[in-house]
C-alpha cells in the first residue's frame, strides 16, 4: 500500500523552500502527497519562530489534528523548523500527539528519523550539522508548473539582534560552495525555470573563501547563466550591502531591480538597542546609492514598532523615514519578545 504525507508550512521563502526538500525527501522515500492531513500517514508542521503569533499557529493546528491523531495511532507526526529548534522536547510536553522533532539543520536526517518515531514515539533531533538544509544528496519537490525556483545559498545567521531568534534556531552562517550553486543553478535552467531566487537568512553575507568569492561575483556568475531570465535574492542585511553589491545588482541584466531590505526603526537610538550594526543615516546612504546605480528600483522592508525602551519620538523618526524613502512594500510588526534573546530580559 502507498504511504502519504502532508507538510504544512509557515513563514518566508526559505520556510517554503525547506518543505520542497522535505517533500522531495518523503517522495524519495515512496509517499505521496495526501490530499488533507487527516488522511495522511506522515504529517510535518514546517515551523517560524519570529513571531510568537506564528508559534501560535502550529499549536492551533496540532489540536485541530488530534482527532485524527487518536483515529490512526500509526500516524506520525512530526515538528519541524524553528519551532521544533527552540522547543525541543517540550513540544510533546505541551502537545502529545508530536512523534517526531526536528530542527531545520536536522532535516537532512529525516529517513532515519521516522524510522525511529515509527519504533517509538518523541524522537528529538535539533542539532545544527553542517549540511543543513543545503539539499546535499536529495530531491526537491519543485512545483512543475512555476517558473521560478528557490535555491538556498547559505544558511544561519552570525549577527546578534536584540530581538531575533534565528541565530538560536538556525545556528551561525554556513555557506555553499560557489560551483555546487552554479551547478544547481544551471540544472534549473536546463529543466525549464527562468527565475531563480537565492536564499540565505543573511544572504549578502555569503562567501566562498576557498574561490575568494564574494556575494558580488555570485550574482554576477549566476546572472551569466544562458537562458536565466531574472535573478533574485533574499533577505539582505543593510549593514553588509556594499557598493560592489550594488554595482553587481546594476550591471548584471538578470539581476532584478527590486530590493528586501529592511530597517525595522527609523531612529539610530533604538537601532543601536537593535545591535543592528547601523544607524538611520547609514540606511538611508544605501538607499540614496541603490537608487542613484538604479533609479527605478522597487524597495520593500520590514518595521518593528514597540520595541522595549521606543519613544514617541523614535516612532515618529521611523514614520519620517519611511516617508522620506516612500518604499513599494513594507511589513510592519509589534514587537514580539522570542525567548531568550536579550530584548526579552
Amino acid at each position: 500500500m502507498s504511504r502519504s504525507y502532508w507538510i504544512e508550512t509557515w513563514g518566508c521563502q526559505m520556510n517554503e523552500h525547506d518543505s520542497e526538500k522535505l517533500s522531495g525527501t518523503l517522495e524519495g522515500l515512496g509517499y505521496e502527497p495526501a490530499a488533507d492531513p487527516q488522511q495522511a500517514d506522515v504529517v510535518l508542521l514546517n515551523t517560524c519562530a519570529i513571531r510568537e503569533k506564528a508559534e501560535e499557529k502550529v499549536y492551533q493546528f496540532l489540536a485541530r489534528l488530534r482527532p485524527a491523531r487518536r483515529a490512526n495511532p500509526s500516524m506520525i507526526v512530526g515538528v519541524a523548523g524553528c519551532v521544533g529548534q527552540m522547543t525541543g522536547a517540550g513540544l510533546r510536553e505541551r502537545e502529545a500527539i508530536v512523534d517526531l522533532v526536528l530542527g531545520p539543520r536536522a532535516a537532512s536526517r529525516l529517513p532515519e528519523l521516522l524510522s525511529e518515531a515509527a519504533a517509538r514515539r518523541g524522537v528529538v533531533d535539533t542539532t545544527l550539522y553542517q549540511d543543513g538544509l543545503f539539499g546535499l544528496g536529495r530531491t526537491v519537490r519543485r512545483d512543475p508548473a512555476r517558473i521560478k525556483a528557490y535555491v538556498t545559498v547559505m544558511e544561519g545567521c552570525s549577527k546578534s539582534c536584540a530581538y531575533c531568534i534565528v541565530p538560536t534556531t538556525r545556528g551561525r552562517e554556513v555557506y555553499r560552495p560557489l560551483a555546487e550553486i552554479v551547478t544547481e543553478c544551471t540544472a534549473l535552467v536546463d529543466e525549464g525555470f527562468r527565475e531563480i531566487e537565492l536564499l540565505g537568512q543573511n544572504v549578502n553575507a555569503w562567501r566562498d573563501r576557498d574561490a575568494q568569492a564574494w556575494f558580488d561575483e555570485l550574482l554576477r556568475t549566476i546572472g551569466a547563466i544562458e537562458g536565466l531570465r531574472r535573478l533574485r535574492f533574499t533577505t539582505s542585511h543593510p549593514a553588509q550591502l556594499s557598493d560592489r553589491i550594488i554595482a553587481a545588482m546594476s550591471e548584471t541584466p538578470a539581476v532584478c531591480h527590486a530590493l528586501h531590505l529592511p530597517v525595522q526603526s527609523g531612529s539610530s537610538r533604538v537601532l543601536a538597542r537593535m545591535r543592528r550594526g547601523y544607524d538611520r543615516e547609514r540606511y538611508l546612504d544605501r538607499v540614496r546609492r541603490l537608487r542613484a546605480a538604479m533609479p527605478r528600483i522597487a524597495l520593500s522592508t520590514d518595521v518593528i514598532v514597540g520595541f522595549p525602551g521606543e519613544t514617541e519620538e523614535d516612532f515618529r523618526q521611523t514614520l519620517s523615514l519611511v516617508e522620506e524613502v516612500g518604499f513599494d512594500q513594507m511589513f510592519s510588526f509589534v514587537f514580539s519578545p522570542r525567548p531568550g534573546t536579550p530584548a526579552a530580559m
